[in-house]
Protein backbone atom coordinates (compact mmCIF):
# COMPACT_ATOMS: atom_id res chain seq x y z
CA UNK A 1 0.00 0.00 0.00
CA UNK A 2 1.05 3.65 -0.82
CA UNK A 3 2.55 5.81 2.15
CA UNK A 4 0.71 8.24 2.85
CA UNK A 5 2.10 11.42 2.33
CA UNK A 6 1.80 14.92 5.01
CA UNK A 7 3.19 18.62 3.39
CA UNK A 8 3.82 20.86 6.82
CA UNK A 9 5.74 23.68 6.62
CA UNK A 10 6.64 24.18 10.21
CA UNK A 11 10.12 22.49 8.57
CA UNK A 12 11.52 23.86 5.42
CA UNK A 13 13.74 21.26 5.47
CA UNK A 14 11.35 18.62 6.06
CA UNK A 15 8.93 20.31 3.53
CA UNK A 16 11.11 19.97 0.33
CA UNK A 17 11.91 16.36 1.71
CA UNK A 18 8.32 16.00 1.49
CA UNK A 19 7.70 17.50 -1.61
CA UNK A 20 10.34 15.18 -3.26
CA UNK A 21 8.67 12.19 -2.21
CA UNK A 22 5.13 13.01 -3.13
CA UNK A 23 6.18 13.70 -6.50
CA UNK A 24 7.08 9.71 -6.34
CA UNK A 25 4.00 8.81 -5.29
CA UNK A 26 1.14 7.23 -7.87
CA UNK A 27 -1.81 9.43 -7.44
CA UNK A 28 -5.25 8.44 -7.00
CA UNK A 29 -7.37 9.18 -10.22
CA UNK A 30 -9.58 11.56 -8.13
CA UNK A 31 -6.50 13.45 -7.25
CA UNK A 32 -5.29 13.42 -11.19
CA UNK A 33 -8.34 15.03 -12.09
CA UNK A 34 -8.18 17.74 -9.04
CA UNK A 35 -4.32 18.10 -10.10
CA UNK A 36 -5.09 18.57 -14.07
CA UNK A 37 -7.83 21.03 -12.64
CA UNK A 38 -5.59 23.07 -10.64
CA UNK A 39 -3.31 23.20 -13.21
CA UNK A 40 -5.40 24.01 -16.18
CA UNK A 41 -8.56 25.74 -14.74
CA UNK A 42 -7.70 29.63 -14.38
CA UNK A 43 -8.53 31.42 -11.65
CA UNK A 44 -11.90 32.31 -10.81
CA UNK A 45 -10.99 36.24 -11.55
CA UNK A 46 -9.78 35.20 -14.79
CA UNK A 47 -13.30 33.28 -15.32
CA UNK A 48 -15.19 36.35 -14.96
CA UNK A 49 -13.34 38.45 -17.34
CA UNK A 50 -13.40 35.67 -19.67
CA UNK A 51 -17.21 34.86 -19.56
CA UNK A 52 -17.86 38.56 -20.03
CA UNK A 53 -16.18 39.00 -22.95
CA UNK A 54 -17.90 35.86 -23.88
CA UNK A 55 -21.61 37.35 -23.17
CA UNK A 56 -20.58 40.77 -24.49
CA UNK A 57 -19.52 39.27 -27.79
CA UNK A 58 -22.33 36.51 -28.08
CA UNK A 59 -24.86 39.07 -27.32
CA UNK A 60 -23.52 41.14 -30.88
CA UNK A 61 -23.36 38.10 -32.47
CA UNK A 62 -26.86 36.23 -31.50
CA UNK A 63 -29.45 39.66 -30.60
CA UNK A 64 -30.36 42.42 -32.76
CA UNK A 65 -28.07 44.28 -29.86
CA UNK A 66 -25.69 46.79 -30.77
CA UNK A 67 -22.11 47.20 -28.91
CA UNK A 68 -23.51 50.25 -27.28
CA UNK A 69 -26.68 48.63 -26.16
CA UNK A 70 -24.55 45.67 -24.57
CA UNK A 71 -22.26 48.19 -22.68
CA UNK A 72 -24.97 49.79 -21.75
CA UNK A 73 -26.67 47.29 -19.71
CA UNK A 74 -23.24 46.01 -18.40
CA UNK A 75 -23.22 49.24 -16.85
CA UNK A 76 -26.23 49.24 -15.53
CA UNK A 77 -25.51 45.27 -14.19
CA UNK A 78 -22.74 46.51 -12.54
CA UNK A 79 -24.33 47.29 -8.95
CA UNK A 80 -27.07 44.86 -8.99
CA UNK A 81 -24.99 42.53 -6.60
CA UNK A 82 -23.70 45.65 -4.52
CA UNK A 83 -26.30 44.50 -1.59
CA UNK A 84 -25.80 41.12 -2.20
CA UNK A 85 -21.88 41.30 -1.75
CA UNK A 86 -22.61 43.70 1.62
CA UNK A 87 -24.92 40.89 3.05
CA UNK A 88 -22.56 38.24 2.56
CA UNK A 89 -19.30 40.07 3.51
CA UNK A 90 -21.26 41.29 6.85
CA UNK A 91 -22.21 37.70 7.54
CA UNK A 92 -19.07 36.37 7.11
CA UNK A 93 -17.18 38.63 8.90
CA UNK A 94 -19.77 38.86 11.78
CA UNK A 95 -19.16 34.91 12.33
CA UNK A 96 -15.25 35.04 11.96
CA UNK A 97 -15.42 37.50 14.99
CA UNK A 98 -17.07 35.29 16.94
CA UNK A 99 -14.94 31.93 16.57
CA UNK A 100 -12.07 34.00 17.14
CA UNK A 101 -13.44 34.84 20.84
CA UNK A 102 -11.18 33.05 23.18
CA UNK A 103 -13.75 30.97 24.90
CA UNK A 104 -16.06 29.86 21.48
CA UNK A 105 -12.66 28.95 19.34
CA UNK A 106 -11.72 26.66 22.23
CA UNK A 107 -15.02 24.77 22.63
CA UNK A 108 -14.58 24.41 18.44
CA UNK A 109 -11.42 23.24 18.95
CA UNK A 110 -12.40 20.44 21.17
CA UNK A 111 -15.43 18.98 19.08
CA UNK A 112 -12.71 19.20 16.28
CA UNK A 113 -9.95 17.17 18.31
CA UNK A 114 -12.60 14.76 18.76
CA UNK A 115 -12.18 13.59 15.58
CA UNK A 116 -9.03 11.73 14.69
CA UNK A 117 -9.42 9.95 11.49
CA UNK A 118 -9.32 12.09 8.34
CA UNK A 119 -12.21 9.50 7.32
CA UNK A 120 -14.03 10.24 10.02
CA UNK A 121 -13.69 13.88 9.43
CA UNK A 122 -14.64 13.95 6.06
CA UNK A 123 -18.14 12.30 6.58
CA UNK A 124 -19.06 14.16 9.46
CA UNK A 125 -18.05 17.67 7.33
CA UNK A 126 -20.22 16.09 4.47
CA UNK A 127 -22.89 15.02 6.59
CA UNK A 128 -22.83 18.56 8.30
CA UNK A 129 -22.48 21.05 5.29
CA UNK A 130 -26.14 19.08 3.68
CA UNK A 131 -28.01 19.14 6.60
CA UNK A 132 -27.82 22.49 7.75
CA UNK A 133 -27.42 23.71 3.79
CA UNK A 134 -30.79 21.86 4.03
CA UNK A 135 -31.81 24.65 6.32
CA UNK A 136 -30.56 27.63 4.19
CA UNK A 137 -27.97 28.25 1.80
CA UNK A 138 -26.45 30.80 3.76
CA UNK A 139 -26.54 28.87 7.28
CA UNK A 140 -24.10 25.63 5.23
CA UNK A 141 -21.34 27.94 4.26
CA UNK A 142 -21.21 29.65 7.88
CA UNK A 143 -21.63 26.35 10.12
CA UNK A 144 -19.87 23.71 8.05
CA UNK A 145 -17.27 25.83 6.63
CA UNK A 146 -16.26 27.00 10.34
CA UNK A 147 -16.33 23.33 11.43
CA UNK A 148 -14.15 22.00 8.67
CA UNK A 149 -11.20 24.86 8.95
CA UNK A 150 -11.34 23.78 12.80
CA UNK A 151 -11.07 20.45 12.09
CA UNK A 152 -8.19 21.55 9.06
CA UNK A 153 -6.41 23.29 12.41
CA UNK A 154 -6.35 20.22 14.43
CA UNK A 155 -5.37 17.23 11.87
CA UNK A 156 -2.84 17.13 10.35
CA UNK A 157 -3.50 14.34 8.52
CA UNK A 158 -6.54 15.98 6.72
CA UNK A 159 -6.12 17.19 3.36
CA UNK A 160 -7.34 20.42 3.42
CA UNK A 161 -8.76 20.86 -0.26
CA UNK A 162 -10.35 18.15 0.03
CA UNK A 163 -11.91 19.48 2.89
CA UNK A 164 -13.24 22.23 1.38
CA UNK A 165 -14.41 20.33 -1.60
CA UNK A 166 -16.52 17.80 0.69
CA UNK A 167 -17.80 20.92 2.27
CA UNK A 168 -18.68 22.77 -0.85
CA UNK A 169 -20.28 20.04 -2.80
CA UNK A 170 -22.32 18.93 -0.24
CA UNK A 171 -23.82 22.57 -0.35
CA UNK A 172 -25.56 22.14 -3.48
CA UNK A 173 -28.47 20.25 -1.65
CA UNK A 174 -29.45 24.08 -0.84
CA UNK A 175 -31.65 23.49 -4.30
CA UNK A 176 -34.04 21.33 -2.32
CA UNK A 177 -33.95 23.24 0.98
CA UNK A 178 -36.31 25.52 2.60
CA UNK A 179 -34.40 29.10 1.32
CA UNK A 180 -34.52 27.12 -2.73
CA UNK A 181 -35.15 30.05 -4.48
CA UNK A 182 -36.79 29.19 -7.41
CA UNK A 183 -39.24 27.39 -5.10
CA UNK A 184 -39.53 30.06 -2.77
CA UNK A 185 -40.23 32.29 -6.30
CA UNK A 186 -43.38 30.20 -7.78
CA UNK A 187 -44.65 29.98 -4.45
CA UNK A 188 -44.97 33.75 -4.20
CA UNK A 189 -47.65 35.83 -6.33
CA UNK A 190 -45.79 37.68 -8.83
CA UNK A 191 -45.34 38.59 -12.72
CA UNK A 192 -44.85 35.28 -13.34
CA UNK A 193 -48.00 34.18 -11.63
CA UNK A 194 -49.94 33.69 -14.66
CA UNK A 195 -48.04 32.00 -16.95
CA UNK A 196 -47.37 29.37 -14.45
CA UNK A 197 -51.27 28.86 -14.24
CA UNK A 198 -50.72 30.16 -10.46
CA UNK A 199 -48.83 29.79 -7.42
CA UNK A 200 -47.38 26.72 -7.14
CA UNK A 201 -46.88 25.54 -3.38
CA UNK A 202 -43.94 24.38 -1.44
CA UNK A 203 -45.82 20.43 -1.34
CA UNK A 204 -45.40 20.61 -5.01
CA UNK A 205 -41.79 21.51 -5.23
CA UNK A 206 -39.31 21.34 -1.85
CA UNK A 207 -42.02 18.98 0.07
CA UNK A 208 -43.00 16.52 -3.63
CA UNK A 209 -41.81 13.10 -2.81
CA UNK A 210 -39.38 13.47 -5.91
CA UNK A 211 -37.31 16.44 -3.93
CA UNK A 212 -37.72 14.40 -0.57
CA UNK A 213 -35.72 11.19 -2.19
CA UNK A 214 -33.37 13.34 -4.22
CA UNK A 215 -32.20 15.18 -1.45
CA UNK A 216 -31.68 12.86 1.06
CA UNK A 217 -30.01 10.54 -1.04
CA UNK A 218 -27.62 13.50 -2.35
CA UNK A 219 -26.31 14.15 0.99
CA UNK A 220 -25.30 10.48 1.96
CA UNK A 221 -23.88 9.95 -1.87
CA UNK A 222 -21.49 12.61 -2.25
CA UNK A 223 -20.43 11.92 1.94
CA UNK A 224 -19.83 8.58 0.22
CA UNK A 225 -18.47 9.53 -2.26
CA UNK A 226 -16.00 11.74 -0.52
CA UNK A 227 -15.19 8.96 1.77
CA UNK A 228 -13.30 6.46 -0.82
CA UNK A 229 -12.24 9.56 -2.70
CA UNK A 230 -10.25 9.91 1.37
CA UNK A 231 -9.56 6.61 1.46
CA UNK A 232 -7.51 6.30 -1.57
CA UNK A 233 -5.64 9.96 -0.59
CA UNK A 234 -1.80 9.47 -1.27
CA UNK A 235 -0.73 13.00 -0.99
CA UNK A 236 -2.04 15.12 1.95
CA UNK A 237 -1.65 19.09 2.11
CA UNK A 238 -2.24 20.12 5.47
CA UNK A 239 -4.05 23.40 7.17
CA UNK A 240 -0.63 24.30 8.10
CA UNK A 241 1.59 23.64 5.04
CA UNK A 242 -1.36 26.44 3.24
CA UNK A 243 -0.77 28.99 5.84
CA UNK A 244 0.58 32.73 4.11
CA UNK A 245 2.43 33.03 7.76
CA UNK A 246 2.29 32.29 11.14
CA UNK A 247 0.16 34.57 12.98
CA UNK A 248 -1.25 32.71 15.49
CA UNK A 249 1.02 33.15 18.01
CA UNK A 250 1.41 36.79 17.68
CA UNK A 251 -2.39 36.63 17.59
CA UNK A 252 -2.85 34.92 20.77
CA UNK A 253 -0.44 37.19 22.77
CA UNK A 254 -2.25 40.04 21.58
CA UNK A 255 -6.15 38.91 22.40
CA UNK A 256 -4.30 38.01 25.83
CA UNK A 257 -2.81 41.79 26.58
CA UNK A 258 -6.37 43.11 25.34
CA UNK A 259 -8.39 40.79 27.52
CA UNK A 260 -5.85 42.30 30.71
CA UNK A 261 -5.64 45.61 29.82
CA UNK A 262 -5.71 48.45 31.96
CA UNK A 263 -7.96 51.45 31.88
CA UNK A 264 -5.61 54.54 32.33
CA UNK A 265 -7.69 57.34 31.71
CA UNK A 266 -11.83 57.77 31.88
CA UNK A 267 -11.81 57.29 28.04
CA UNK A 268 -10.33 53.93 28.49
CA UNK A 269 -12.50 52.77 30.64
CA UNK A 270 -15.44 53.85 28.35
CA UNK A 271 -13.73 52.32 25.49
CA UNK A 272 -13.38 48.57 27.68
CA UNK A 273 -16.88 49.05 29.63
CA UNK A 274 -18.25 45.55 28.53
CA UNK A 275 -22.09 46.19 29.60
CA UNK A 276 -23.18 48.94 27.13
CA UNK A 277 -22.18 46.32 24.35
CA UNK A 278 -23.44 43.11 25.88
CA UNK A 279 -26.62 44.80 26.68
CA UNK A 280 -26.97 46.22 22.99
CA UNK A 281 -25.81 42.67 22.04
CA UNK A 282 -28.54 40.67 24.58
CA UNK A 283 -31.61 43.21 23.16
CA UNK A 284 -30.12 42.21 19.13
CA UNK A 285 -30.30 38.66 19.90
CA UNK A 286 -33.89 38.52 22.03
CA UNK A 287 -35.67 40.42 19.22
CA UNK A 288 -34.11 37.40 16.47
CA UNK A 289 -35.58 35.13 18.59
CA UNK A 290 -38.48 36.75 19.18
CA UNK A 291 -38.68 37.45 14.93
CA UNK A 292 -38.04 34.02 14.38
CA UNK A 293 -40.83 32.96 16.92
CA UNK A 294 -43.57 35.14 15.29
CA UNK A 295 -42.45 34.62 11.78
CA UNK A 296 -41.16 30.64 11.90
CA UNK A 297 -38.85 29.79 9.06
CA UNK A 298 -40.00 32.79 6.99
CA UNK A 299 -38.36 34.34 8.77
CA UNK A 300 -34.89 33.07 8.63
CA UNK A 301 -32.78 34.64 5.73
CA UNK A 302 -29.31 36.15 5.06
CA UNK A 303 -30.45 39.25 6.82
CA UNK A 304 -31.53 37.45 9.65
CA UNK A 305 -28.39 35.58 10.34
CA UNK A 306 -26.18 38.88 9.53
CA UNK A 307 -28.14 40.57 12.27
CA UNK A 308 -28.14 37.85 14.94
CA UNK A 309 -24.86 37.26 14.23
CA UNK A 310 -23.71 40.60 14.46
CA UNK A 311 -25.11 40.45 18.15
CA UNK A 312 -24.12 38.00 19.29
CA UNK A 313 -20.35 39.03 18.45
CA UNK A 314 -21.04 42.39 20.87
CA UNK A 315 -21.64 40.14 23.46
CA UNK A 316 -18.39 37.49 23.24
CA UNK A 317 -16.10 39.91 22.64
CA UNK A 318 -14.13 41.44 24.46
CA UNK A 319 -14.94 45.56 23.93
CA UNK A 320 -16.41 47.57 20.89
CA UNK A 321 -12.41 48.71 19.73
CA UNK A 322 -11.68 45.35 19.76
CA UNK A 323 -14.77 44.04 17.66
CA UNK A 324 -14.53 46.86 14.99
CA UNK A 325 -10.69 45.71 14.47
CA UNK A 326 -11.53 42.33 14.44
CA UNK A 327 -14.27 42.77 12.19
CA UNK A 328 -12.47 44.70 9.63
CA UNK A 329 -9.79 42.40 9.67
CA UNK A 330 -12.03 39.40 8.69
CA UNK A 331 -13.73 41.75 5.70
CA UNK A 332 -10.55 41.37 3.95
CA UNK A 333 -11.14 38.13 3.28
CA UNK A 334 -14.14 38.67 1.46
CA UNK A 335 -12.41 40.45 -1.26
CA UNK A 336 -12.88 38.28 -3.90
CA UNK A 337 -16.54 38.72 -3.15
CA UNK A 338 -16.68 42.51 -4.02
CA UNK A 339 -14.88 42.48 -7.09
CA UNK A 340 -15.98 39.84 -8.97
CA UNK A 341 -19.91 39.41 -7.58
CA UNK A 342 -20.65 43.30 -9.78
CA UNK A 343 -18.69 41.19 -12.51
CA UNK A 344 -21.30 38.86 -12.17
CA UNK A 345 -24.02 41.13 -12.18
CA UNK A 346 -23.19 42.95 -15.00
CA UNK A 347 -23.00 39.47 -17.13
CA UNK A 348 -26.64 38.80 -15.87
CA UNK A 349 -27.75 41.95 -17.02
CA UNK A 350 -26.37 41.40 -20.47
CA UNK A 351 -27.86 37.81 -21.44
CA UNK A 352 -31.07 38.98 -19.65
CA UNK A 353 -31.59 42.74 -21.14
CA UNK A 354 -30.42 41.20 -24.70
CA UNK A 355 -33.01 38.02 -24.56
CA UNK A 356 -29.12 35.72 -25.18
CA UNK A 357 -31.01 33.35 -22.37
CA UNK A 358 -34.00 33.42 -24.14
CA UNK A 359 -32.60 32.23 -26.84
CA UNK A 360 -30.85 29.17 -26.08
CA UNK A 361 -33.77 28.28 -23.91
CA UNK A 362 -35.70 28.35 -26.65
CA UNK A 363 -33.34 26.33 -28.79
CA UNK A 364 -33.50 23.45 -26.80
CA UNK A 365 -37.22 23.58 -26.62
CA UNK A 366 -37.30 23.42 -30.11
CA UNK A 367 -35.91 19.61 -30.63
CA UNK A 368 -37.59 18.63 -27.31
CA UNK A 369 -40.04 15.74 -26.50
CA UNK A 370 -41.95 14.88 -23.85
CA UNK A 371 -38.91 12.06 -22.83
CA UNK A 372 -36.63 14.21 -23.16
CA UNK A 373 -37.84 17.92 -22.07
CA UNK A 374 -37.19 17.22 -18.60
CA UNK A 375 -33.37 16.49 -19.50
CA UNK A 376 -32.92 19.22 -22.04
CA UNK A 377 -34.38 21.88 -19.49
CA UNK A 378 -31.91 20.92 -16.53
CA UNK A 379 -29.19 20.52 -18.85
CA UNK A 380 -29.68 23.96 -20.74
CA UNK A 381 -30.38 25.50 -17.42
CA UNK A 382 -27.32 24.32 -15.71
CA UNK A 383 -24.86 25.61 -19.48
CA UNK A 384 -26.68 29.40 -18.84
CA UNK A 385 -25.69 29.54 -14.94
CA UNK A 386 -22.70 29.54 -15.51
CA UNK A 387 -23.70 33.26 -17.38
CA UNK A 388 -25.95 33.82 -15.01
CA UNK A 389 -25.36 32.32 -11.51
CA UNK A 390 -28.21 33.62 -9.78
CA UNK A 391 -31.43 31.67 -9.78
CA UNK A 392 -33.83 34.15 -9.76
CA UNK A 393 -32.63 36.11 -12.73
CA UNK A 394 -32.02 32.88 -14.72
CA UNK A 395 -35.26 31.70 -14.19
CA UNK A 396 -37.05 35.02 -15.31
CA UNK A 397 -35.01 34.78 -18.15
CA UNK A 398 -35.78 31.16 -19.10
CA UNK A 399 -39.13 30.44 -17.98
CA UNK A 400 -40.52 32.09 -20.71
CA UNK A 401 -39.82 29.56 -22.70
CA UNK A 402 -39.06 26.48 -21.06
CA UNK A 403 -43.00 27.08 -18.70
CA UNK A 404 -45.61 27.48 -21.98
CA UNK A 405 -43.16 24.37 -23.99
CA UNK A 406 -44.36 22.28 -20.95
CA UNK A 407 -47.45 22.99 -21.23
CA UNK A 408 -47.78 22.55 -24.34
CA UNK A 409 -46.17 18.89 -24.20
CA UNK A 410 -48.52 17.95 -21.26
CA UNK A 411 -45.22 18.18 -19.15
CA UNK A 412 -46.20 19.04 -15.42
CA UNK A 413 -45.52 22.19 -14.43
CA UNK A 414 -43.68 21.53 -10.90
CA UNK A 415 -41.61 18.95 -12.50
CA UNK A 416 -40.48 21.55 -15.28
CA UNK A 417 -39.75 24.20 -12.13
CA UNK A 418 -37.67 21.69 -10.57
CA UNK A 419 -35.70 20.37 -13.68
CA UNK A 420 -34.74 24.34 -13.61
CA UNK A 421 -33.88 24.93 -9.86
CA UNK A 422 -31.52 21.41 -10.01
CA UNK A 423 -29.84 22.27 -13.29
CA UNK A 424 -29.25 26.13 -12.29
CA UNK A 425 -27.72 24.26 -8.93
CA UNK A 426 -26.11 21.53 -10.36
CA UNK A 427 -23.31 23.57 -12.36
CA UNK A 428 -22.17 25.75 -9.21
CA UNK A 429 -19.57 22.03 -8.87
CA UNK A 430 -17.67 23.65 -11.78
CA UNK A 431 -18.85 27.71 -11.72
CA UNK A 432 -16.51 29.87 -9.18
CA UNK A 433 -18.89 32.27 -8.30
CA UNK A 434 -20.98 30.12 -4.96
CA UNK A 435 -17.37 28.76 -4.04
CA UNK A 436 -16.69 32.19 -2.88
CA UNK A 437 -19.15 31.83 -0.21
CA UNK A 438 -16.59 29.27 1.59
CA UNK A 439 -13.64 31.28 0.81
CA UNK A 440 -13.75 34.29 3.66
CA UNK A 441 -14.09 31.30 6.58
CA UNK A 442 -12.01 28.62 5.15
CA UNK A 443 -9.34 30.04 2.67
CA UNK A 444 -8.79 33.50 5.04
CA UNK A 445 -4.44 33.99 5.71
CA UNK A 446 -3.88 30.48 3.60
CA UNK A 447 -2.19 30.29 0.12
CA UNK A 448 -5.65 29.02 -1.38
CA UNK A 449 -7.39 29.78 -4.42
CA UNK A 450 -11.01 27.98 -5.74
CA UNK A 451 -9.49 26.22 -8.48
CA UNK A 452 -7.09 24.13 -5.74
CA UNK A 453 -10.29 21.91 -4.59
CA UNK A 454 -12.62 22.52 -7.17
CA UNK A 455 -11.24 19.40 -9.23
CA UNK A 456 -12.13 17.11 -6.70
CA UNK A 457 -15.78 17.96 -7.65
CA UNK A 458 -15.81 16.89 -10.84
CA UNK A 459 -16.71 13.44 -9.51
CA UNK A 460 -19.78 15.08 -8.08
CA UNK A 461 -20.67 16.94 -10.70
CA UNK A 462 -21.20 13.67 -13.23
CA UNK A 463 -22.75 11.59 -10.52
CA UNK A 464 -25.05 13.47 -9.00
CA UNK A 465 -25.76 14.97 -12.63
CA UNK A 466 -27.16 11.45 -13.23
CA UNK A 467 -29.00 10.87 -10.42
CA UNK A 468 -30.82 13.76 -10.88
CA UNK A 469 -31.49 13.63 -14.19
CA UNK A 470 -33.05 10.31 -13.93
CA UNK A 471 -35.23 11.86 -10.98
CA UNK A 472 -36.99 14.56 -12.46
CA UNK A 473 -37.17 12.20 -15.53
CA UNK A 474 -39.46 9.38 -13.68
CA UNK A 475 -39.84 10.09 -9.76
CA UNK A 476 -43.10 10.73 -8.61
CA UNK A 477 -44.06 14.76 -8.14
Amino acid sequence: METEIIIDNSDIDSQLEGESKQSEVKLSISEKIAEAYSKYFPDSMIFVLAITAIAMLSAVILTNSGPMKVMSLWFDGFPRMFTFAFQLILTYAAALVIVETPWIGKQITKLAKMVNKPTTAYVLTGLISGLTSLLGWYIGPVVAGTYARAIGKTNDKVDYRLLLAITYSSWIVWAGGISATIPLFVATKGSLTEMLGGVIPFKATVFSPMNLILMISTVFIITTIFYFIGINKKKIVSYKSLLIEKEKEREEIAVAIEWNITNKTFADRINNWRPIQWVIGLLGVAYMFYHLAVNGLNGLNLNSVAFLLMFIGFMVSMNVNHYAKTFSKHMAASTSIAIQFPLYGGIISILVGTGLAEIFSHAVVSISTVATFPMLTFLVEGFIHLFIPSAGSLFTATAPAFIPAAKELGVSIPRTVMAMNYGETWTSLIQPFWALLFMPIMGAGLKLTVKDFLGYCLPVLIIIGSIWIVGVIYLPI
